[in-house]
């Protein structure tokens, strides 16, 4: 019981509460980049590309709406650049997205041979993403375990 401490009272309990925790800080967010006059909107969370709980609908419409011009994201134990021109897998309305999970180790996705890219979800594994910001763009540098770049990518505020 978790309700002491403002949690869920039960694990029957905990889809419903983290349910509406999420419905919660969604509106928040939006609340936050709506009044945000920055140059980059830029956005961290754990839940990795494309897992919204709206098939894409709410990343896409933090882009479009709201302009947020980059995700960032982990869960996934790999590397994932996702382009807009991604369109077989991304959804995001022109939204480019990494999930940052590729430290590799027992929990990683799959085995970090290039070679072996099977399992792979994204282009790299056991590595790293390179980013450098400026005032007119966000380079993205996926680097591999072996230190060899294995995709960049440049983005631009909305």
């Amino acid at each position: 019981n978790c309700a002491l401490f403002g949690g869920p009272a039960s694990i029957a309990t905990c889809p419903a509460y983290f349910a509406a925790l999420w419905q919660e800080q969604k509106i928040w967010l939006q609340t936050k980049l709506s009044m945000s006059r920055a140059t980059w909107q830029i956005m961290v969370t754990h839940f990795p590309c494309g897992e919204d709980g709206e098939n894409q609908a709410f990343y896409r419409r933090l882009h479009q709406q709201y302009g947020l011009d980059f995700l960032v994201t982990g869960h996934r134990h790999d590397q994932e650049l996702w382009r807009p021109e991604d369109t077989y897998k991304n959804h995001m309305g022109g939204l480019t997205c990494i999930v940052t999970g590729g430290g590799g180790g027992i929990t990683s996705e799959a085995t970090p041979n290039p070679e072996d890219t099977k399992d792979w979800y994204g282009e790299a594994q056991y590595g790293f993403y390179d980013l450098t910001i400026t005032k007119t763009s966000l380079k993205i540098q996926s680097i591999n375990y072996d230190g060899k770049v294995a995709m960049n990518y440049t983005v631009y505020p909305k």
